[in-house]
């Protein structure tokens, strides 16, 4: 009986399947709120709602170009705002009217803020029921995060499939599963972090030209889906092109024509940053006076947005404050996994490290600054949050030598405490929409003032959603104890195949893993050199 064969047949089924309860989970999120409950989605609405332009009933022509005719609806549907007190009860029957009353509004993307495609895209499930609409973008939104991850995973070598789930699983409680599936283009933006730089280095290191074209194609769709949706993704994109260039790029025409199609890429992302409004967004306070005081205020102050992003903050409205023991879960996972990922780290991964550290400090400095308001007023955590999750892969991203892994104690206290930190977030995010705070009962079917209705119930949902993630996340973490090559699998090679040497390596990083050895002089600033037991990683 071949053992190998099984094995392998079983991790395959195992990680499948925790796919599979990702996307549950993320549902559960989806089904966790009313329509209208993220940053802003009255202004996302309509402009989903006029995605594909006019239509009858739908999107009708407004008083000048800056406005338009909606469903009233859409405008009324965050009634609940900022009063986390108040239920999603308030929106009434408005939804499920037969006559649909129309309103006049500028609260939409009507002149070019946003990027179109994501509205373009999210216009796709319009319909005349506007919950079932909601509904459906939200699962599409949770599809679209799950099948290109896991198209990016499937593609990709040891050495980039453990940075893709890590960077992720340490970044996305308790803000990521509330916006991932939602209509905030913000969703899309964390899409294409945790996919784009992965997929670029990829393409720059894969010796099979298959799969270099498939990663290549990935890394493309994944730039389209970040700027398509956010002005601010498509400079995250140029960033990760810049770090891959760090990481991939050796001296030679080889490596040198491999970098050719990222900066191709990381040009047609400063366009398309340079072709929205958001852009341009600051330049009315850009001209004031220089104050090194504020400045200061500014620069210390910017971590509270990195917490925030984990939980520190409160989610939808800023108005679902979360418990301390999510956000100190949530912050304490993400700076332990960084400081066990960073260990051994040679120059190019330090330099590549500070890189994405210093935009994620200087980045929201600079455009709070330049605002004139205090942190927190202008700039909010989800649009630190795709820094953060570059910053996770960034760390565990090894091209050479051996995967990233964990001990199992090391792989078991994050699981543990994210899935716990998850389960916390939602049970309170279905309090603050099914009862309002101002209930207080431990059971989530006492007092329903709102809900979608059908069998599922509103502690029904809790359970499966805290269940799906972490089951999914027990599945999804447990390659990351195993000892693994970073490269390719090494392919038969002809009698006249290059010798440049790169299936070479590929052999020599695969026995490694297996049969532990000194580091290789040659290898290049210690990463690909690092013990696979001398030390975790």
């Amino acid at each position: 009986m071949n053992f190998g064969v099984l094995t392998s047949r079983s991790h395959a089924i195992a990680k499948a399947a925790g796919a599979v309860l990702i996307l549950i989970a993320l549902a559960a999120w989806a089904l966790a709120s009313p329509v209208g409950a993220s940053p802003d989605e009255e202004f996302h609405l309509t402009s989903v709602w006029c995605g594909h332009g006019l239509r009858d009933g739908g999107c009708e022509v407004g008083t000048d170009p800056a406005t338009r005719t909606v469903p009233s609806a859409l405008l009324e549907a965050p009634c609940y705002a900022f009063n986390a007190d108040v239920s999603g009860a308030c929106q009434g029957t408005s939804f499920a009217d037969s006559d649909v009353e129309m309103a006049l509004t500028s609260r939409g993307n009507f002149t070019g803020d946003y990027p179109p495609v994501f509205y373009f895209f999210m216009s796709l499930f319009v319909g005349d029921d506007i919950p079932f609409s909601v509904v459906a973008m939200r699962l599409a939104n949770a599809l679209l995060f799950v099948g290109l991850i896991a198209a990016t995973y499937l593609a990709s070598p040891p050495g980039l499939r453990r940075p893709l789930l890590g960077g992720i699983a340490v970044t996305v409680v308790p803000l990521g599963m509330f916006i991932l599936p939602s209509i905030n283009p913000s969703s899309w933006a964390l899409v294409s972090a945790a996919t784009f730089l992965v997929s670029v280095l990829g393409y720059m290191t894969s010796e099979n030209r298959v799969r270099r074209l498939v990663l290549g194609a990935l890394a493309g769709i994944s730039l389209l889906v970040g700027a398509g949706a956010r002005a601010d993704a498509a400079m995250y994109a140029v960033l990760a092109v810049v770090v891959a260039l760090i990481l991939a790029v050796r001296s030679g025409r080889h490596h040198l024509r491999r970098a050719i199609y990222p900066v191709i890429l990381a040009i047609i992302a400063g366009l398309a940053y340079l072709s929205t409004g958001q852009s341009s967004a600051l330049e009315e306070t850009s001209a004031q006076a220089f104050s090194l005081s504020r400045l200061a205020r500014v620069l210390i102050g910017v971590p509270d947005l990195w917490v925030g992003a984990l939980g520190k903050w409160g989610l939808g409205w800023l108005d679902t404050i979360m418990p301390p023991v999510v956000w100190v879960a949530a912050f304490g996972v993400f700076v332990a996994t960084l400081c066990v990922a960073m260990n051994g780290a040679g120059v190019r991964r330090a330099l590549g490290l500070g890189v994405v550290a210093l935009a994620a400090w200087m980045v929201p400095a600079y455009v709070q600054y330049l605002s004139g308001a205090p942190v927190g007023a202008y700039v909010q955590p989800r649009y630190i949050l795709p820094l953060l999750t570059l910053l996770a892969v960034t760390a565990m991203v090894r091209l050479e030598g051996t995967a990233f892994r964990l001990t199992h104690t090391q792989r078991w206290v994050p699981v543990l405490a994210l899935s716990a930190a998850n389960a916390v977030a939602l049970y309170v995010n279905l309090r603050r929409y099914v009862t309002g705070f101002d209930v207080d009962s431990l059971n989530l079917n006492a007092q329903v003032e709102w809900w979608w209705g059908g069998p599922v119930s509103p502690l029904a949902l809790w359970i499966a959603g805290s269940l799906a993630f972490a089951l999914g996340l027990v599945l999804l973490s447990s390659e990351m104890t195993s000892v693994a090559a970073a490269g390719e699998e090494p392919e038969p090679r002809g009698p006249d195949a290059g010798a440049e040497g790169d299936g070479a390596k590929a052999v020599d990083a695969s026995s490694a893993a297996t049969h532990p050895q000194e580091p290789r002089a040659s290898l290049p600033n210690g990463d690909a050199g690092d013990p696979p037991h001398g030390g975790v990683r």
